[in-house]
């Protein structure tokens, strides 16, 4: 074999080396995106179900009831000032993370 074919020879081992190790670089990344995302999927699901549960609705009309409009309004902001604050708080963790 001639000194160039044996310099490609080198080469292409080389090359599928780095290839493999790559790939197992890239799997290990796809495990950690897909196992992060399997637990917002579960959470999802989770406020699917309590949000479409009539229980959960005739909860809030009993409370729209019984407190009144002005403080199930004021009561319905902080709880979506709650929800944007703790959104963000888990945006920033999983940064960090």
């Amino acid at each position: 074999m001639s000194d160039r074919m044996l310099e490609l020879a080198e080469r292409r081992a080389a090359l599928l080396v780095r290839a493999a190790v790559q790939r197992r670089e890239i799997a290990r990344e796809v495990d950690a995106v897909e196992s992060r995302l399997r637990s917002v999927d579960r959470w999802v699901a989770v406020g699917r179900g309590v949000i479409h549960h009539p229980a959960v609705i005739a909860a809030g009309l009993v409370a729209l009831v019984v407190l009144g409009r002005t403080r199930a309004l004021r009561l319905i902001g902080q709880v979506v000032l709650l929800a944007g604050g703790v959104r963000g708080l888990l945006r920033s963790a999983s940064k960090v993370l």
